[in-house]
């Protein structure tokens, strides 16, 4: 979504709220995605774990290329099987590790760091908007017959308090058109 207009309108503010309602739905899809993961990665070690014993057994089992009784009901076949076993467990067990540290990982950064960089984000543009309203009320409520200095202090906190205000804004649009 890419905002037509920056000014502070009520129309901004939904386009915000909008955007922001997007990453927080973001969120809550990446944490059932990221949940999902890890029962696959668990699932994935564990099925490594049993291949690799399945192996291990079949091997026992068929007793190598000197035993006799081994070789008389197919050892040397079931030692292919047994390479094939391990094969597939390495494979299943490198699929795993990618899962974790290419997927996972991402998603967790993404997650708890990009998300929730918005919801800073958010935080100062709420306090800046606050701290503006104030100053702007503070120097609306001044009267004809206050000081020059201050009326000028107070047009100076207002001046600094718009300039924070418009940089917070920009800030939370940067943060939320950029990363979605």
């Amino acid at each position: 979504m890419y905002f037509t207009k920056l000014d502070d309108s009520p129309m901004f503010r939904k386009q915000l709220q909008a955007l922001e309602e997007t990453a927080e739905a973001l969120r809550e899809r990446s944490q059932r995605f990221y949940k999902g993961c890890r029962k696959y990665t668990e699932g994935l070690g564990e099925a490594y774990d049993e291949d690799i014993a399945f192996a291990s057994a079949l091997e026992m089992f068929g007793g190598g290329h000197n035993d006799p009784i081994g070789v008389a009901f197919g050892g040397p076949v079931m030692t292919k099987y047994t390479i094939a076993l391990r094969e597939i467990g390495t494979y299943k067990e490198l699929l795993r590790s990618e899962v974790e540290h290419k997927l996972n990982d991402k998603l967790m950064q993404f997650v708890n760091i990009d998300l929730q960089d918005v919801k800073e984000v958010r935080k100062r543009f709420d306090k800046a908007c606050l701290h503006y309203d104030q100053a702007r009320e503070k120097f609306l409520s001044l009267r004809k017959s206050t000081k020059m200095d201050i009326v000028t202090e107070s047009e100076e906190e207002l001046r600094n308090a718009r300039s924070t205000f418009e940089q917070a804004r920009f800030n939370l649009v940067c943060e939320c058109t950029f990363k979605y």
